[in-house]
């Protein structure tokens, strides 16, 4: 088994912001996010279902952990239930309560380093970093390749931006994007009980699902 993170980052250093959006994750989806669902459909799926019935499918009460860490412009955010596979839909549906520009990663097994941005509700722009086997082997859908966005998100230059996009290895586009952008991305909750150091870069943070 190889390594598997993810993790999601915000465009804001606002502690309200992000405690208003989360907030409202919460309320849509906080049984997922506490580990406690007990059905098999998605993120999305409840999100559509909550949205058109306007019955939210949801136990109050609960608190979700998360673990947030502010940087240059961005702040991190980390909960137990982000995965690849799961980190996506979460940052898709964050955008439907704030306009700052959302970046996830996801990490799976040395094989793909998936990484997107969505904004007011959408993917702006998702790029796979794997070989042409994984792609293939994995299904993975197509991307989404807006450099001019890439550049005035990411506040980096065309250079720059050319060498990122032109390396294949998972682990080492997410090395580079992490240099080039002053965040560390190698992370997942689940390591922060581990590792001392990285305890000290994070803020612990529980919100009650309303």
């Amino acid at each position: 088994m190889g390594t598997k993170f993810a993790n999601l980052h915000i465009k804001t250093e606002d502690p309200t912001i992000i405690r208003q959006g989360l907030q409202h994750l919460n309320n849509q989806m906080g049984i997922e996010l506490t580990g406690r669902a007990n059905d098999n459909r998605n993120v999305i799926d409840h999100y559509l279902y909550n949205f058109e019935k306007q019955e939210p499918i949801r136990e109050t009460g609960l608190k979700v952990t998360y673990y947030t860490s502010q940087g240059r412009q961005w702040t991190s955010v980390l909960n137990d239930y982000f995965e690849w596979g799961t980190i996506e839909p979460v940052g898709e549906l964050l955008s439907k309560f704030m306009s700052e520009p959302i970046m996830t990663i996801g990490f799976f097994d040395e094989d793909i380093f998936e990484f997107t941005i969505f904004q007011n509700e959408g993917i702006k722009f998702k790029k796979y970093f794997c070989g042409e086997w994984a792609s293939e082997e994995y299904g993975l859908n197509e991307e989404v390749i807006d450099i001019k966005y890439l550049k005035e998100v990411l506040e980096i230059d065309q250079e720059h931006i050319d060498k990122l996009l032109q390396i294949e290895n998972p682990q080492q586009a997410v090395h580079k994007l992490s240099e080039l952008i002053h965040i560390h991305l190698w992370v997942k909750s689940s390591w922060i009980v581990e590792d001392e150091d990285l305890a000290e870069k994070y803020s612990k943070l529980d919100l009650k699902i309303m």
